[in-house]
């Protein structure tokens, strides 16, 4: 697999240009004429499809909803194809958001508000129907998992892709022009995506470099491809006819720094970028590289002198240039020598007298010979450079050497040769975000090194001490963040009426009572931070612990089972210190205590579970399928647990669960960890009392059953599938209010409150401690 490259191929743009100009086109029509007969008759034909069809059409029309683009990218992470993983999440939100965008500028309604004879077969939301988000996530998601899977995959793809389009259909949401509609949409995605990420880089035949270096004069006797990271040119060395040994470059037309979306993408993300103007050729960006070389080696910089160039077939440039037989540094077996790293920074030195940035000193392009360091690779280079540009050539060199030799010998050869103050001036962008992937990929192998070298500048010039620069405009994890922060918005916005509902019962609510409502649910959180500290052995501060549980109510929108959360607390203490087993095991520790305090509480709420004389309403009877879905998750964990690998591993975390119960009982920390989980519990039971208060006025006697009727609830919502259990949970409340007697209007108001306070009031504050915690680097 080639490198990475960025420049669109002419394919690449046709197919650009197609897929826009289409879905104009199509837009335009669809907004101007009304819906063709042909149209009509397609629709109510699959509109029509026996209803047999319809739970399995349903279930492969999820691939195309807005979370299986991020189900698609776990799975790809799962798979350690980090790439693909990227790309999906790239092209499924760039098609989902485009979609919404073309809705809202066409503004087609549904076959429901056009037709009167619609089968609606789902609940179907929003009242735009052109074009189909569901189709233009699955043909994004299809096509970059076909591009990914190779072409075994593509029919497979578009098979997926039809059949979420019938499925659209046939439960009434599109007509059969939406869903095309959606398909140009997930095309010009996945072109976009194409664009941004990049595609694999040039890979000439043999016959045709023969042929490239035979009309410049060279006769190849043997030529073959140098592997590694060659960042968007194919390298070659190759050997003439008369044994003269060369290191040919090949230059794409998707030259990586020389892409004019590259250096966009670099402008959004960086701050005080100095990139040249993109190269309209690869054969300028080869001159370019040629020149460089040129005065480098006029100048005095070792590096390997230049035969020739050529241009190759296809728009591609060749740099023929000496073979040096030399390792890379990140090659070299054991120690380096510490005069080749004096030797290194001399090279550094004469490369910046003359004015020439080279961008680009990772370990593979600075060569390691049995005297002399060679300099290699000047395609990124800058002449007439800046003191930034300077710096970060110190900054990523000092990390390529210093992770094979000590800090302080590096630092030492570095002031010698270019002098303190230029050493200095690179403190402030002493960062990862300066380095290059090998030189991140060096940090992780040698944690603290940018510390250590910091120290050391600032141990030989004290009075140079400055903070970092502010280099980077929008991070990652800005980007995932705010991916995060949409999904939130795309799984709750459906319930907005829910929301609106429950303040407009505040409003008339006994307002001591909705106080005490906020200020229990309030209260879970300070609790459920006491049961993490004490499950770590008091490891942990707690209002650290409790910051973390705030932003858990956050995390928790995001994914069933309260899933979301958990992940949150194992990467919290995995930052604290704790290993993964030990973070692990007090995340399964803090989970048993709750189901230890239930089977406690449980003896002596059972008692009030008699069910009042009288004959189970209609309203009650809903909580019948919510048993049955109970049931149906017990039956599949039962089959899950017969497998004998995952029957092992969850015995084998069971034990380091009853491990750690042990060792808490013998430091007397078990029984606090009990009384702090069943406070917990009875206080989410009190908070539905008080709520059902702020109704309207309750017994004293229904404190049992509402704290029994919460417990169920509460366990529906572990069980249930929507995140936070939404849905699920409110029914099964209120079912069970009803069995014990609470009118109807009283249940479903004092429910809705309750929701309120415990699971939509709580994420904004949660979305801030999730801010607050990644920027003092707790999770």
């Amino acid at each position: 697999m080639g490198a990475r490259t960025h420049r669109p191929s002419p394919a690449l743009l046709v197919s650009l240009t197609v897929s826009a100009c289409l879905l104009a086109a199509l837009s335009a029509a669809v907004r101007s004429h009304r819906v063709p007969r042909w149209e009509q008759d397609l629709f109510t034909l699959l509109n029509h499809l026996p209803a047999g069809l319809t739970p399995v059409l349903v279930l492969v029309m999820q691939v195309g909803s807005y979370p299986a683009v991020f189900v698609a990218a776990t799975a790809a992470v799962i798979a350690r194809r980090i790439g693909a993983a990227w790309t999906l999440l790239l092209a499924g939100n760039l098609a989902y958001w485009l979609a919404t965008a073309v809705k809202a500028a066409v503004a087609r309604q549904r076959p429901a508000a056009l037709f009167t004879d619609v089968v609606l077969r789902e609940t179907i939301t929003g009242r735009l129907g052109y074009p189909s988000g569901h189709v233009a996530v699955a043909t994004a998601l299809a096509l970059v998992a076909a591009r990914a899977g190779g072409p075994r995959w593509r029919r497979a793809a578009w098979v997926v892709i039809g059949l979420v389009a019938v499925a659209r259909i046939h439960v009434g949401a599109h007509l059969p022009i939406d869903v095309a509609g959606g398909v140009l949409v997930g095309w010009l995605a996945v072109c976009l995506t194409r664009l941004v990420v990049g595609e694999v880089g040039p890979q000439r035949s043999v016959p045709a470099l023969r042929a490239t270096l035979r009309r410049r004069g060279i006769e190849v006797a043997w030529l073959a491809p140098i592997h590694g990271d060659a960042r968007g040119s194919q390298p070659w060395q190759a050997v003439t006819t008369g044994g003269r040994r060369l290191f040919v470059k090949v230059t794409g037309g998707e030259q990586r720094d020389a892409d004019w979306v590259y250096k966009l993408y670099r402008r959004m993300r960086y701050r005080h970028v100095a990139d040249a103007p993109p190269y309209l050729s690869a054969r300028q960006q080869s001159e370019h590289e040629t020149c460089l070389t040129l005065l480098a080696a006029r100048a005095g910089v070792r590096i390997p002198a230049v035969v020739t160039t050529a241009a190759a077939p296809g728009g591609d440039a060749v740099l023929v240039q000496e073979f040096i037989d030399a390792a890379p540094l990140d090659a070299v077996v054991g120690p380096v020598p510490l005069a080749a790293v004096r030797d290194a920074w001399d090279q550094v030195a004469r490369l910046h007298r003359v004015g020439i940035a080279h961008r680009d000193l990772r370990a593979a392009n600075v060569l390691v010979g049995r005297d002399h360091v060679y300099l290699v690779d000047l395609g990124f280079g800058a002449d007439d450079a800046s003191a930034e540009q300077r710096a970060r050539d110190v900054v990523e060199l000092m990390v390529a050497l210093a992770g094979r030799v000590d800090p302080a010998g590096v630092v030492d050869a570095a002031i010698d040769h270019l002098g303190v103050a230029a050493v200095a001036d690179s403190v402030p962008f002493l960062q990862p975000a300066v380095l290059s992937r090998a030189g991140r990929t060096a940090l992780r192998a040698r944690p603290g090194m940018l510390d250590s070298l910091r120290q050391e500048i600032l141990r030989r010039s004290p009075d140079r001490d400055r903070p970092a620069a502010k280099v980077v405009r929008i991070s990652r994890r800005t980007v995932l963040e705010l991916l995060v922060l949409g999904l939130v918005v795309h799984l709750l916005l459906p319930h907005l009426g829910e929301i609106r509902t429950a303040l407009g019962l505040i409003v008339h609510a006994n307002p001591v009572a909705v106080a005490a409502t906020l200020l229990g649910s309030a209260l879970t959180y300070l609790l459920s931070g006491l049961v993490l500290r004490l499950a770590t052995a008091g490891r942990v501060p707690l209002g650290e612990a409790t910051l973390v549980q705030v932003a858990a109510s956050f995390a928790n929108r995001l994914a069933p089972g309260s899933l979301g959360g958990a992940a949150l607390s194992l990467r919290y203490l995995h930052q604290k210190g704790l290993v993964a087993a030990d973070a692990g095991t007090a995340v399964a520790v803090s989970r048993a205590a709750g189901v230890v305090s239930v089977v406690l509480l449980l003896p002596v709420l059972l008692p009030f579970a008699r069910q009042p004389a009288r004959i189970l309403t209609h309203d009650a009877a809903r909580a019948l399928p919510l048993l049955l879905g109970a049931l149906a998750v017990l039956l599949v964990l039962a089959g899950v647990l017969a497998v004998p690998r995952v029957r092992r591993r969850g015995r084998a975390a069971a034990g380091q669960v009853v491990t750690a119960l042990r060792e808490l009982r013998h430091q007397h920390g078990l029984r606090w960890l009990v009384v702090a989980s069943t406070a917990l519990t009875l206080t989410y039971g009190l908070c539905l009392y008080v709520a059902l208060i702020a109704a309207g006025p309750v017994p004293l006697a229904h404190l049992p059953p509402v704290i029994l009727v919460c417990l169920v609830g509460e366990g529906v919502s572990s069980a249930a599938p929507t995140p936070g259990g939404l849905g699920a949970t409110e029914a099964a409340l209120v079912s069970g209010l009803l069995l014990y007697g609470v009118p109807l209007d009283a249940a479903v108001a004092g429910t809705l409150i309750y929701r309120l306070a415990t699971f939509w009031l709580p994420v904004p504050p949660g979305y801030l401690a999730f801010r607050l915690l990644t920027r003092r680097r707790l999770l």
